[in-house]
């Protein structure tokens, strides 16, 4: 290779690299200001663009799983809800049918008390309350 073609070789990644840094450091500074903690700044140096982008992407990835896990969340409870009411329709006629024979029992039971009192009454009206 002629050094013609080797300083070409680095000149364009550099060039690539000079006109792509104006763009990507207000980036990393507002990911700097938004996501990095405090003091983050403070221990790398100003020319650190690929660390400050490495936070930003680490901080963007973190918002990224808290939302996905968020929205996991709500979808597993609109589910849970949907899924109780559900039960709760097709528990209805169960419930209902055991209100019923709750009720029926404790009629029966009242009325097999009147009939016992009833019954007392009677044998004491017959012999004459002796």
């Amino acid at each position: 290779m002629t050094i013609r073609k080797i300083l070409l070789a680095f000149a364009l990644p550099m060039t690539v690299l000079a006109g792509g840094l104006p763009a990507a450091m207000p980036a990393a500074r507002a990911a700097d200001a938004a996501c990095a903690p405090s003091g983050a700044d403070s221990q790398a140096p100003g020319w650190d663009v690929a660390g400050r982008l490495a936070r930003r992407e680490d901080c963007l990835a973190g918002r990224g799983r808290a939302y996905r896990d968020g929205v996991t969340k709500n979808a597993r409870q609109r589910l849970q809800a949907g899924q109780n009411a559900v039960d709760a329709v097709r528990d209805a006629p169960q419930n209902q049918m055991n209100r019923l024979r709750n009720a029926g029992t404790t009629e029966q039971n009242r009325l097999n008390a009147l009939g016992q009192q009833t019954r007392g009454n009677i044998a004491g009206v017959l012999t004459g309350g002796l």
